[in-house]
């Protein structure tokens, strides 16, 4: 403020001064510009008491004078939709870093205030997966070769077809149902998009997806759908003995440590475990980790490693091609995680991917024990801002690793 004041009196002695009235004291003089700043320092991420062991990244092996690199280029702007970064190796936090200063539209749906926490869109879903496998751990649900229908208590559905009686846990888990769904085309900013009209038209979420016609043999194709996953959350409520919130509290969020969560619903009450997940990055790395873990957090079983292995099997394989000019590249699907590797001079890395809308990552590297989650807003969409945040880890972090 004290810059502005001094600049308006400059300004007017200026006016002055050219204002012919034949004055001519002397001007004050001109204050220099600040000096530009110095760069980006990195520090050990703070200890939060949230179940994340914390340590430098030199002492894992991560050149701290990449990740200074890659932050200086972020707050230069060169990377204008990140948010939030979390890196681990070796199963501890080594950086943690929010460059997002205040909340969006997307937090308004939550009531969220707090910069650090993040809409994580359909990054949730992987999130879901992992709460069906603690319930088929624990015997709640058979397997995945369990009839879905048979997990709900509905009388009749629209649309039957004898096909229906054939969807599995697991063609629901792969997003290979049959159901007659199409979410990308329209894009998601159409108002004919079909999620977008889902939304608004229905209530019992569940329901209605599973009252859709079926237009192929379940198993056979992939079609992208968050309401099927929704339901998933809905399976799991209908099976356990907790509701879904405070099952996934209490078997999953606990024992990593999780607190701050904020949720979307939907109309009935259930949490959308399709896209509505808001949580830290810091947090979202620690799914990544459970991966590498093989299901083990901090010494404790938290789900099977025989789920994890599953789960991560690419059981679809995507034929579309990426971006021709993307740093990641996608290869399937498992059960609602993706799989994919980036290029690094010839060399394959092999990545367990979460993905949500406008860029929230989960990006687990096995053959590195190293896990990345970015938060990013890059709603519009576009290649060119969903692609930001493999740059950086294809540019930086990796290169921090192996260089």
């Amino acid at each position: 403020m004290q810059h502005k004041i001094r600049f308006g009196i400059l300004a007017t002695l200026l006016v002055q001064g050219c204002g012919g009235s034949g004055g001519g004291g002397a001007l004050p003089p001109v204050e220099p510009p600040p000096p530009p700043p110095v760069g980006f320092a990195y520090k050990i991420p703070a200890n939060m008491a949230d179940s994340w062991t914390v340590a430098s990244a030199a002492s894992h092996g991560l050149s701290v004078a990449t990740l200074e690199s890659m932050m200086t280029d972020v707050q230069a702007g060169m990377f204008p939709n990140i948010d939030s970064i979390a890196i681990a190796r070796s199963g501890e936090l080594v950086f943690d870093e929010t460059i997002r200063t205040e909340t969006d539209a997307e937090d308004g749906r939550v009531g969220n205030a707090d910069i650090t926490v993040h809409a994580q869109f359909s990054a949730t879903k992987s999130i879901t997966s992992l709460i069906v496998g603690i319930a088929v751990d624990e015997g709640y649900i058979a397997d995945v070769n369990t009839p879905y229908l048979s997990l709900f208590p509905y009388p009749d559905y629209a649309n039957w077809d004898e096909r229906k009686n054939d969807i599995t846990l697991q063609h629901v888990l792969t997003m290979q149902l049959g159901l007659d769904w199409n979410e990308w085309n329209p894009p998601y900013s159409s108002p004919d998009n079909q999620l977008i009209r889902f939304y608004e038209e229905e209530v019992d979420y569940s329901k209605a997806v599973l009252d859709l016609p079926i237009v192929a043999d379940p198993g056979t194709q992939f079609a992208y759908n968050t309401a099927a996953t929704i339901s998933l959350g809905q399976a799991v409520e209908n099976s356990a003995p907790l509701s879904l919130i405070d099952f996934a509290g209490s078997e999953l969020m606990a024992p990593l440590g999780i607190t701050d969560i904020k949720l979307l619903t939907t109309p009935t009450g259930l949490p959308n475990g399709g896209a509505g997940f808001y949580v830290r990055s810091r947090d979202m790395a620690k799914f990544g980790q459970l991966l590498l873990n093989g299901g083990i957090w901090n010494g404790e079983r938290v789900i099977s490693e025989a789920w994890i292995i599953e789960s991560l099997v690419p059981r679809t394989e995507i034929t579309w091609d990426n971006p021709a000019d993307w740093d990641w590249q996608l290869e399937g699907y498992g059960y609602q995680w993706w799989r994919g590797h980036y290029d690094m001079a010839g060399t394959m890395v092999d990545t367990y991917v979460a993905w949500g809308f406008g860029g929230q990552w989960i990006i687990a590297v096995p053959s590195m024990d190293l896990v990345i989650a970015i938060n990013s807003h890059g709603y519009d969409g576009s290649d060119a801002a969903l692609n930001e945040a493999h740059t950086i880890v294809r540019r930086y972090i990796l290169e921090a690793v192996t260089g």
